[in-house]
């Protein structure tokens, strides 16, 4: 069966070079739906993109290239939609005679993502990565197959070929997931799915940073209060304040949004 893919670039809003889509949950699993029942040379690539995500992009040209290859990036933070709403408001400045409707950026958390892909049960999952047994954990909870991974994940990057990278392949594609999760953090999740793009036999891909963790009860789970405020990277930082140095990058974000404008 074939079917003709929405261009992904149609969509995508620019933030500081990074291209994100404004879309709805529903609307990413109709899709995923949709591209389980295909036939395609590589895995549909999904990235979930945040503030963080942005200024890495800023410093490593080469993940800047793999974010703005994915099939799909969906806009995860807060902060994007403040990056959009300065970018609109200097373009109405660049643009005084011209009435422009700027429609608002959708943020989708990555986490809220993953729960409702994990309500699919008809397809097959597979979980690579996370720490201390994660992925196994989740493959008990949710059903499916799962891979610790491997600890020195910038060799296997570099050299998609090593005995230990393809014994993880191999694994993955024995069991023929629709559905491949990987923990690997960013943004070695986003290289390694991207060097080994053209070996998955996997429908749909998709890096997940720590939500495992979460899904497992492993790292508390933020208030709907604190979701509905855009503040859970500051309830990520009290309970893991070990994180500190990555939040510098938040305020990077801004000053770089803000510089935008001049």
């Amino acid at each position: 069966m074939k079917t003709t893919l929405q261009n992904k670039a149609d969509s995508r809003i620019n933030i500081l070079g990074v291209g994100v889509t404004s879309t709805s949950v529903s609307s990413v699993l109709t899709k995923i739906s949709q591209i389980c029942r295909i036939s395609l040379k590589k895995p549909f690539f999904i990235t979930t993109v945040n503030p963080e995500f942005v200024m890495l992009a800023q410093d490593d040209p080469e993940f800047k290239k793999i974010l703005n290859s994915a099939d799909l990036a969906i806009a995860d933070g807060v902060g994007l939609r403040f990056a959009q709403q300065i970018q609109n408001l200097k373009s109405q400045f660049t643009n005084k005679s011209q009435k422009t409707n700027f429609k608002k950026l959708e943020i989708i958390p990555g986490r809220k993502l993953v729960e409702e892909i994990l309500k699919l049960k008809k397809y097959k999952f597979f979980f690579l990565g996370g720490r201390n047994k994660v992925a196994e954990a989740m493959a008990k909870k949710y059903g499916g197959a799962s891979d610790p991974g491997h600890d020195d994940i910038k060799s296997q990057i570099q050299n998609p070929k090593s005995q230990i990278n393809l014994k993880i392949i191999n694994k993955i594609n024995n069991y023929k997931p629709d559905i491949l999760l990987v923990a690997y953090g960013a943004p070695y999740q986003e290289k390694w799915l991207y060097a080994n793009r053209y070996a998955l036999n996997a429908k749909v891909a998709m890096g997940v940073g720590g939500v495992f963790d979460y899904l497992t009860g492993r790292a508390a789970l933020p208030p709907e209060w604190i979701n509905r405020l855009g503040l859970e990277w500051l309830w990520r930082l009290v309970h893991e304040p070990w994180r500190w140095r990555r939040q510098l990058s938040l305020i990077r974000f801004v000053f770089a949004i803000l510089k935008s404008l001049f």
